[in-house]
């Protein structure tokens, strides 16, 4: 009996102490890059007006805005392409002096405009220039396929780690073994060092009609980081 207790104990603190090894690891980052040109650009497009009447003010803004998504309908590929927010409006002060004065109501309203076709952007604006929107408020180019382009740089991502990942092992002369953990790091999409945008184009409600604006969009990057472990055999 006595034996037998012995080899239990013995047994039993074997197994612990197996059960207690940990194997070596490696953990490693990848990051994946796809550079592409835009295809598409998006506008926020600004209307305001002041009048001495808040009516009069509504009714010039809801005019335009009427008139500039008449415009849009015609370059939209479908309906989620304009996004119209609701029209506010506010009093109006000037502070050229030490006491406001009030010199009226201002109305205001803005729109979001997706051009799928980046071709027509010239052809767009001149358009719109002839309303009397306040402003162009942000110009940014993107891809119909960012989904799809982040998808192909996590694999990228994935491979420049593994790749990392063997190359140690080897110079440690060492054997990787299977993969323990793997996670992707909030990916971005850039335009060129940045995102790459213009900044607000005033037009003051005039509509000065003419040729549209020209663009040169960078290349756009989207990028992904990789975070992988590795058990080292």
């Amino acid at each position: 009996m006595k034996y037998t207790l012995l080899f239990l104990s013995i047994f039993l603190l074997s197994c612990n102490k197996e059960g207690n090894h940990q194997s070596e690891k490696i953990r490693v980052t990848g990051e994946g890059k796809i550079k592409v040109k835009p295809d598409l650009v998006i506008l926020t497009l600004s209307v305001s007006f002041t009048k001495p009447r808040m009516v009069d003010a509504v009714r010039a803004t809801q005019e335009t805005i009427d008139s500039v998504v008449s415009i849009l309908e015609k370059f939209s590929t479908n309906e989620n392409d304009i996004k119209t927010s609701s029209i506010s409006a506010n009093k109006e002060y000037s502070y050229n002096t030490r006491t406001p004065v009030f010199i009226g109501f201002q109305a205001e309203q803005s729109i979001e405009f997706v051009l799928n076709d980046i071709q027509k952007f010239t052809e767009l604006t001149g358009r719109l220039l002839e309303t009397k929107i306040t402003s162009i408020s942000h110009i940014q180019f993107g891809h119909s396929k960012s989904d799809s382009l982040f998808r192909e740089a996590d694999l990228l991502a994935y491979d420049d780690a593994l790749k990392s990942a063997k190359k140690l092992c080897n110079r440690a002369n060492v054997k990787l073994g299977k993969v323990t953990f793997l996670t992707n790091v909030q990916g971005n999409q850039e335009y060129g060092t940045g995102n790459y945008f213009h900044e607000e184009i005033n037009t003051y409600s005039k509509g000065f009609g003419g040729r549209g604006f020209k663009i040169s969009p960078e290349v756009l990057e989207f990028k992904r980081t990789i975070i992988s472990e590795y058990e080292i055999e």
